[in-house]
């Protein structure tokens, strides 16, 4: 352990005449500052909107010094209710949550200033599911795109096309059109959807798809032929998927398509029909 103890330094000099002159050397070669930095407390808090509840969480604060036309950053904090020192002056207070922000420009005196920042925020969580709530769509087969629409275009601008089934975005107030795909197949929901301030906005997909089991059989019920290729086609020819195998599983949404099975050179056709959350098996039948 250490120990430390603070002295009169003046103690240090001989005693007499020749001390008092010392002490006036010693003193002349130190400068005293003008004047002390000065500098004020800068307090901040955010509210959802005007009126709403504190923020408590998910927000980044950035304090920018305002020179004229010129603006520089000089602290920040991801604090709910951080503390700035700052020098008198005026600032721009920047603050995020999530994709919203605000910004407020504050004025910073000696003796503090504090400030509330509203954000117009909320937030969006989407699920999904395939043909009915009961049965819940596997998060890594739903594909999330959000677009702030434009004029005469719904997907005008693109937000964010990583958006996690289940997981919170918080975003500006407003509306926005979501676009779901279950992955793996031609099922692809589009919708509004509108996010208010201090609100969580919980959006369900339904995929009215299923999952079709195909067959190519001697008779009804029979054995499956193996080395079958499968070809799915729209009414109008686009093709939406294509399978091989005896009894391949195929995800497809809702709505009636043309079945094509190759065997040995022959060509079957046949006319399915789904229906969203129906699973079952199809099957076409060899002349």
């Amino acid at each position: 352990m250490m120990q430390v103890r603070f002295r009169d330094m003046s103690r240090l000099l001989p005693r007499g005449p020749s001390r008092r002159a010392l002490l006036a050397l010693g003193l002349a070669g130190f400068a005293l500052p003008a004047t002390a930095q000065r500098s004020g407390l800068l307090t901040l808090r955010a509210t959802f909107g005007e009126r709403g509840a504190e923020i408590a969480q998910d927000l980044v604060w950035r304090i920018y010094s305002v020179r004229g036309t010129d603006a520089q950053l000089v602290q920040q904090s991801v604090e709910a209710r951080p503390n700035f020192a700052l020098a008198p002056g005026e600032y721009a207070v920047h603050a995020s949550h999530g994709l919203a922000t605000a910004i407020r420009t504050v004025t910073v005196t000696e003796i503090g200033t504090a400030a509330v920042i509203p954000i117009n925020a909320g937030a969006l969580v989407v699920t999904g599911h395939i043909g009915g709530p009961e049965r819940p769509m596997p998060p890594a087969r739903q594909a999330l795109r959000l677009f702030i629409p434009t004029a005469n275009n719904s997907e005008g601008r693109l937000v964010t096309s990583v958006l996690r089934p289940g997981s919170v975005l918080r975003l500006p107030e407003g509306t926005y059109h979501l676009v779901s795909s279950y992955t793996g197949t031609n099922s692809v929901v589009r919708s509004d959807v509108k996010v208010e301030t201090g609100k969580v906005t919980e959006a369900a997909v339904n995929h009215r798809a299923a999952t079709m089991t195909l067959k190519l059989v001697r008779n009804v019920g029979g054995v499956a032929l193996a080395g079958t290729q499968w070809t799915i086609e729209t009414p109008g020819g686009d093709i939406v998927a294509e399978a091989v195998g005896a009894f391949p599983n195929v995800d497809i949404a809702e709505g009636a398509y043309t079945v094509t099975a190759r065997h040995n050179d022959r060509e079957y056709k046949g006319q399915m029909k789904v229906e969203g959350g129906v699973n079952r098996d199809f099957e076409i039948i060899v002349d």
